[in-house]
């Protein structure tokens, strides 16, 4: 059970990271393909982390690099 619990949370934090860098980009893309012309559905704002960004940052600093 607790392996089960694990790939849930590994599969959120992936598809969290997935979504945060390209998702927009791909939703873009995608609509622009079916209307047949340059759509934007969804702004990209300048920058984004995902939930593996920030844990890579606070670790960075507390180790100091």
């Amino acid at each position: 059970m607790l392996r089960y619990i694990v790939y849930i949370v590994l599969t959120f934090l992936i598809v969290d990271h997935l979504y945060t860098h390209w998702g927009p980009e791909i939703i873009n893309r995608v609509a622009s393909s079916f209307m047949g012309r340059d759509v934007t559905l969804v702004d990209e704002p300048p920058h984004r982390e995902s939930i593996i960004d920030r844990a890579v940052k606070e670790v960075k600093e507390l180790i100091g690099v």
